[in-house]
């Protein structure tokens, strides 16, 4: 075999290494960049789905907040006020509307809300038997042209008694598409050929990254639906119909947030062109150098057989040492080892070109790593704030759920305590009697001063009924019960306590109005809320100051515009003014002041409960409260009332003033008296026996009962206790009622949760809180005697 031929097959058997190493060097390049965007894609989709979840999850916060408001408990305007306010904070909301899942009835709703929703469309009737959170299928609304997803959230934090309630909220998809766009850009700039799906429980795109005005409504391409089914998570690469292979990362509906599928997909010949055409290029050039490599070694094999190798050598030990850059450089430019020096330098050139790009490939995927380690920390940085923010919500609930024990215990005080006032009362009255119709036998001096010590007891009695009201609004058992008040006379009062209470380095100073109008409020509620500014106030001012409370009357025109702020219907109103000359608000707190469960004073002062109930206060009164704050200026708080109209007052003040005894009752009148308190009970005997009555006694269900069946006639009037143990009043009453006993029935008790409405769903004639004076037990049996032929004839009836 010729030299020549030898050193072709030579220099093929050493380029040969090189175009395998070359080829499988592409090879393992694209199958790493595959592997890449792989991982990039399923990342994107991750992240976009876990937006999504956020979203879904402020959902379920909104549904957990509205269930915190009295106004959503109730229906009307009231509850759509609120929810409108919602909404308009809200912007991604298209609506909110409260149903009730009972009987799917529509509740309140806030503005934009389509027509047609209180007919129940066909994709409102899954939604309403969710008892969490339930995500529903995208809706067109051929109103406004526009297209929404209703999420629907079972609100929570709904007091005994009252019916369930579902949340439905309409995300804006206009809204959401701009939402995505602006996470695609921060998230994954490098990914800008794919395209992000968000797509609904039946596979219709609710927003799709870029292009989603052309793509939300529309149903997802068949090639992708497979992909909505799978169970888990995951990549894989598809072909569409054009023949395109595509990596597309999908998170199904089945994972959290349930009923939402993410794709995101990337068209792979958009991003290897550039790294296909360089290929190409690089597997040319080496080709084209091993055929000028062989046709050189060729003729010089023909031509040239000794050459000095020495400067091979010498080149191929720099070589060996990984000096790429060293060339063989030989005179004799026609000999067969120039050529083979020209062919082994193109290959160090080659080799040094592919040295090169490999280190600008690391130093890329350097800079990838870097980007997407940049990315992560964001993340984490944003999951440490959500982690804090979950945790002050944690302390805010319990300091909620101590303040709930608190006021339980409050309310089991407030009860039993009102039984041992109304048996101190009855007794004093009772003694007040005694004296008044001692006659001659006492003198009038000694009458006179016994009066006056039973008058000052009495008081006594009374202050402490109050504070058993005020014990259990505190508890919130208590109704509010308006009447019209003297809030001057309130004042004053509440000023003396306040005084003692500030401390010496606060000066109150009061400036009441002389003409001031009686206000429609509820005054133990009016009180508690006053206080509790006044304990504000006294916070704000560590070193003294000035605390000054004003009164004054006010007029808002209908139309003028001068009291838009204070959210106040036109009519006439009584407002309270309570100042103080303390470090004041900044403008984010005066924003957020009025916020259930917001506090500055940290989660051992306070629960942030205060200024929110002293807001419920006034708005369920038929008023507002307005803040007026300055930084290191001080505090305003101005307190609107309802003004009560002259009759409503001047009826208040008959009623007590022609309170009176009336003549003894109707001959043979037999009562029943059922109290398991035995003082109470001896000291209701006594009134009544005082009021010309009959009466009979028992000290619990079972023993009325057996007693009933012995009488005969039966009793005419029938008072029950209603917290007694085994039996408890309103079940007597249901027995009384089976057995056919057809005489009026009325409770007394202390338990401030039961209503006049509770009373007449069980055909109860009357209700008599503790304690109880003899003029309001005279009152209570005349109304049980004027009620007593209808209440006969509806029996009769039924």
């Amino acid at each position: 075999m010729k030299l020549s031929t030898r050193l072709v097959l030579l220099t093929l058997g050493c380029l040969l290494p090189i175009l395998t190493a070359q080829i499988y060097s592409q090879v393992n390049l694209y199958a790493e960049r595959h592997r890449q965007l792989s991982a990039l894609v399923l990342r994107q989709a991750e992240l976009a789905n876990a937006d999504m979840a956020s979203i879904v999850d402020g959902v379920h916060q909104l549904g957990v907040l509205a269930g915190e408001f009295p106004s959503v408990r109730t229906s009307g305007e009231p509850c759509t006020g609120r929810l409108t306010s919602l909404r308009q904070s809200l912007t991604q909301y298209r609506f909110l509307a409260l149903f009730s899942p009972v009987d799917g009835s529509l509740l309140c709703t806030s503005d934009g809300v389509p027509t047609g929703l209180s007919a129940h469309p066909s994709w409102l009737a899954n939604l309403l038997t969710t008892k969490d959170l339930s995500v529903g299928q995208l809706v067109s609304d051929p109103t406004r042209k526009s297209q929404f997803l209703p999420i629907a959230v079972h609100v929570r934090d709904i007091g005994a008694g009252d019916e369930p309630r579902v949340l439905v909220v309409a995300l804006d998809t206009n809204w959401l598409e701009k939402h995505l766009e602006t996470a695609k850009v921060d998230h994954a700039p490098a990914l800008s050929h794919a395209a992000l799906i968000i797509a609904d429980r039946n596979g219709y795109v609710l927003s799709r990254v870029p292009d989603s005005a052309a793509w939300t409504g529309r149903p997802v391409p068949d090639w992708f639906r497979p992909l909505i089914g799978r169970p888990v998570q995951g990549v894989e690469t598809i072909v569409d119909p054009h023949g395109h292979s595509i990596i597309a990362a999908y998170v199904p509906n089945e994972s959290p947030p349930a009923g939402l599928t993410t794709i995101d997909a990337l068209v792979l010949p958009d991003l290897t062109v550039g790294i296909d055409h360089a290929t190409f290029q690089d597997l040319l050039l080496i080709g084209g150098a091993a055929f000028v490599a062989v046709i050189l070694t060729w003729v010089a094999g023909r031509r040239f057989i000794y050459q000095p190798t020495e400067a091979l050598l010498q080149a191929a030990r720099k070589w060996r040492e990984g000096d790429l850059g060293a060339r063989a450089r030989l005179t004799d430019a026609g000999s067969e080892f120039a050529a083979l020096a020209e062919s082994f330098n193109a290959m160090a050139a080659g080799l040094q070109a592919r040295e090169m790009e490999r280190r600008m490939q690391a130093s890329f995927l350097e800079a990838q790593v870097a980007e997407r380690t940049r990315e992560l920390s964001e993340s984490n940085n944003r999951l440490q704030v959500e982690i804090a923010g979950r945790e002050k919500t944690e302390v805010a609930l319990h300091q909620a759920r101590k303040l709930q024990a608190v006021g339980q215990l409050a309310g089991g005080i407030a009860h039993d305590f009102n039984n041992m006032l109304a048996t101190v009362l009855g007794n004093l009255e009772l003694m007040e009697r005694r004296v008044s119709q001692a006659g001659d036998d006492w003198a009038i001096a000694d009458t006179d001063r016994l009066l006056r010590l039973i008058e000052r007891a009495t008081g006594a009695v009374t202050r402490g009924g109050q504070l058993t009201s005020r014990l259990l609004a505190f508890s919130r058992r208590q109704p509010l019960t308006a009447r019209a008040t003297d809030v001057n006379a309130l004042l004053r009062e509440l000023i003396t306590l306040a005084a003692s209470t500030l401390g010496r380095r606060i000066q109150v100073i009061s400036e009441l109005a002389d003409d001031l109008w009686p206000a429609m409020i509820d005054p133990s509620q009016v009180e508690a809320a006053i206080l509790n500014l006044c304990l504000n106030a006294r916070d704000a001012m560590p070193d003294g100051g000035h605390l000054t409370i004003r009164t004054m009357n006010l007029t808002v025109e209908p139309g003028t515009g001068e009291h838009d702020d204070n959210d106040l219907s036109p009519g006439e109103y009584v407002q309270v003014s309570i100042s103080d000359t303390g470090t004041g608000m900044t403008a984010e707190v005066k924003a957020r002041a009025f916020d259930p469960f917001f506090t500055t004073k940290g989660p051992s002062a306070g629960s942030g409960l205060g200024l929110s109930q002293v807001y419920g206060m006034a708005r369920q009164s038929g008023g507002n409260v307005v803040i007026d704050s300055t930084l290191n200026e001080g505090t305003r708080v101005m307190l609107s009332l309802p003004r009560a109209a002259a009759t409503e007052a001047s009826d208040t003040a008959e009623t007590e003033s022609s309170a009176t005894l009336s003549a003894p009752s109707t001959p043979n009148e037999l009562i029943l008296v059922v109290d398991d308190d035995s003082a109470v009970r001896q000291v209701t005997v006594e009134m009544a026996h005082d009021l010309g009555c009959e009466v009979v006694q028992a000290s619990g269900g079972e023993q009325a009962l057996s007693l009933i069946d012995k009488l005969s006639p039966p009793p005419t009037l029938i008072l029950l206790d209603y917290a007694m143990p085994g039996m408890n009043g309103l079940q007597l009453a249901r027995a009384l009622r089976e057995r056919r006993i057809k005489a009026p029935i009325a409770l007394v008790t202390g338990y401030a949760e039961l209503s006049e409405t509770d009373i007449a769903a069980e055909q109860l004639s009357g209700l008599l809180r503790k304690p109880f004076t003899i003029r309001e037990l005279q009152g209570l049996l005349t109304r049980l005697r004027a009620a007593a032929p209808s209440l006969e004839a509806g029996l009769v009836n039924s």
